[in-house]
């Protein structure tokens, strides 16, 4: 009862008591009113269109005065097209809006499973990504689809170039991990691995150089390399701050995934040690739970 209240005050703010004086479009009085305003618009409006170029008659302009009825015939012509110049774009807008509606209640409502079907027919037909260049060429793809007739037969590269072919390919990837180097204390760091796709195994392998042993074969810096191993986030990867410099592998694997790109990550002892790093020769992970 209290909406039906509701409803009632919100009609009779909106509702003029006026309102009701407004005589009905098909009495006499409306439409004799309904004249009377289009003479008057006439009198200080002029034709938006020149029919033919001819000059108006001395007594043109006052037309509008005089009954419809006893206009003659080129009179009757010439306000006709004044009305039509006036009402042709109003007219237009309206017949659009009311075939726009037409064709809407003809149209049967859609169903999810009819705008997926058309969509995988459609998806049969469109191969070319947004940066295909082939624009001008409608021949070129039938030796391959001899039925389907659209512009854009892309070669390999262009579709590995395009957006749509990395976007399919980040789906079908796992995560890159993410290697963050954090501080325990003042003496010792901690590395840890994260991954954003759920359930993905993280692999990292270490690899550092030391500067005091040369390789002879090379004659560069000798360079240890650990064998790849398994991340476990209940394992606390300690090593000192005044670790030599080294560099940290890392890569995610994935059932039903790609394993994803291998990334890096380079540790920096802190300045006031790099002198101390390499006669200290510390590097090893302490291994906690």
């Amino acid at each position: 009862m209290g909406d039906l209240n509701a409803f009632c005050q919100k009609v009779s703010s909106i509702i003029r008591p006026e309102w009701q004086l407004i005589p009905s479009p098909q009495s006499e009085e409306w439409k004799q009113k309904f004249k009377e305003d289009v003479d008057r618009y006439l009198e200080t409006k002029a034709s938006s269109c020149d029919y033919g170029g001819a000059k108006k008659k001395k007594g043109a302009s006052r037309i509008a005065k005089v009954d419809l009825r006893s206009l003659s015939q080129e009179e009757d012509f010439q306000l006709s097209c004044q009305v039509t110049a006036m009402m042709e774009g109003i007219w237009l807008e309206g017949r659009k809006k009311i075939a726009a509606i037409e064709s809407c209640n003809k149209n049967n409502p859609l169903h999810l499973d009819e705008v997926v079907s058309y969509a995988r027919r459609l998806r049969g037909t469109t191969y070319s990504p947004p940066e295909n260049m082939n624009t001008h060429d409608p021949t070129r793809h039938y030796e391959v689809f001899p039925h389907y007739h659209f512009l854009g037969m892309p070669s390999i590269a262009e579709m590995h170039n395009s957006r749509l072919f990395a976007l399919s390919k980040m789906s079908q990837h796992s995560s890159a991990p993410r290697i963050i180097f954090e501080a325990v204390s003042e003496d010792m760091q901690r590395m840890v691995l994260e991954c954003a796709t759920p359930g993905a195994v993280i692999h990292y392998q270490t690899s550092r150089v030391n500067p005091e042993q040369i390789n002879p074969h090379t004659g560069q810096p000798t360079v240890y390399t650990t064998a790849p191993a398994v991340y476990d986030s209940s394992k606390k990867l300690n090593f000192r701050v005044t670790s030599n410099k080294f560099t940290v592998y890392a890569w995610s694997t994935c059932e039903g995934l790609r394993p994803s790109e291998v990334v890096q990550s380079e540790y920096m002892p802190p300045s006031t040690e790099v002198a101390e790093a390499p006669k200290k020769s510390r590097f090893s992970f302490f291994l906690g739970k």
